[in-house]
């Protein structure tokens, strides 16, 4: 019984023009469409340290020397993986004078016990709301990387200097092969998986709308087959998505996918499962399908905004309110992981994107199934 509503579900799916355009044809042009308008942006943000200062000074006497080593660390690493230049100076008026008129991206007070950041204190820029973020995410990984090494100095600034060239590479800057069309390829690919939740948001509704659920019932079919059906129904068409957008993106567009297609494809389809799951969530506790279409429609905005899908990942962690939103994101996991794996870069990215979106996913089935006990009946009718 659950093959034949599999098959009952492709077959109206392709049935239907507009979701085979929209879900299988869309987004090919879309990546193409981004990928070329959006070229010259990305430009940017690869070159976007090129040529530019950070002033430092070094405040005199320095007991705790291990701030002052991990910054030296710092720079010596985000130097030799950017053309941005440190220059030392010790005229503070001229430093933060330089750093208002967008003359330098920051300047960089060193203390004993205490490193203060002064930025643009009118209108931060964006080179200094990158370089900001990176700095903050190194000063971080720096102190848990140093509570591991203890015994071994050496192996903290070979596994920093790596670290240096992922932040870079997720961020999209600074990598030679990193273009729009590499980007956008993983980035719209994410966007479109999730609008599979519109897919089967609606599958769920028209089994309402057609009594379909209550025939199936009579004749002793179980609730959970028609829930497969429905996942069945987006792994399918997420498969297809991937296979079109992997063909077109390698033959026409000359991207390369790299050399762990294994985990990208399981990225990926983890994505799908999550995004499947998504809609048949919000057909379980909205009633309403006009309701559930534009809450689905909103968070699908919303995880393809945190995601990187319309604009490059750096803008995004600039920010810090994005910047936390977007950790918690499945899309934003889904695409740094795509991108590292694409550049062979290894992270255990695609681990934890494989968790979240597998995670979210038990926990959206098990949250709308008592949802739906507790409405009238427990019944899709």
């Amino acid at each position: 019984m659950l093959l034949t509503l599999i098959k009952k579900e492709i077959i109206q799916f392709f049935r239907s023009k507009s979701d085979v355009i929209i879900m299988l044809i869309f987004p090919v042009i879309l990546i193409f469409v981004m990928g070329k308008s959006l070229n010259g942006l990305m430009g940017m943000e690869k070159d976007i340290f090129n040529d530019k200062i950070i002033y430092y000074r070094v405040n005199a006497p320095i007991e705790n020397e291990q701030d002052l080593q991990r910054f030296y660390d710092f720079m010596i690493h985000f130097e030799k993986n950017t053309n941005v230049k440190f220059i030392e100076n010790s005229n503070y008026n001229e430093a933060t004078r330089d750093v208002n008129n967008n003359k330098a991206i920051c300047f960089i007070d060193i203390y004993d016990n205490d490193i203060n950041y002064f930025r643009n204190e009118k209108k931060e820029s964006t080179e200094s709301k990158v370089f900001r973020n990176l700095y903050e995410q190194y000063m971080k990984k720096y102190t848990f990387l140093q509570s591991i090494y203890k015994s071994n100095p050496q192996q903290i600034k070979n596994v920093l200097d790596y670290e240096i060239k992922i932040f870079l590479i997720n961020e999209g800057i600074n990598a030679k092969e990193v273009n729009s069309f590499t980007y956008y390829t993983f980035a719209i690919l994410v966007l479109i998986i999730l609008y599979i939740s519109s897919l089967t948001s609606t599958a769920m509704y028209k089994e309402r709308f057609l009594h379909t659920m209550t025939r199936l019932k009579v004749s002793n079919t179980k609730k959970i087959n028609i829930l497969l059906s429905k996942i069945a129904l987006g792994i399918i068409v997420g498969v297809l998505q991937i296979i079109i957008v992997y063909i077109s993106s390698t033959k026409f567009l000359k991207v390369n996918w790299g050399e762990n297609l294994p985990y990208i494809f399981m990225v990926l389809m983890s994505l799908v499962v999550f995004s499947s799951v998504l809609g048949i969530f919000m057909s379980m506790i909205f009633s309403d399908q006009k309701t559930a279409y534009t809450v689905n429609n909103i968070l699908i905005i919303i995880m393809g905004f945190l995601g990187g899908s319309y604009v490059p990942m750096c803008l995004i962690k600039s920010v810090r309110v994005t910047s936390f939103l977007a950790q918690i994101m499945p899309s934003y996991w889904a695409n740094i992981s795509l991108l590292g794996l694409s550049y062979n870069v290894q992270t255990k990215y695609y681990i934890i994107s494989i968790c979240i979106s597998l995670g979210l996913s038990v926990l959206m089935l098990i949250i709308g199934n008592l949802i739906s006990k507790l409405k009238v009946g427990g019944s899709f009718d």
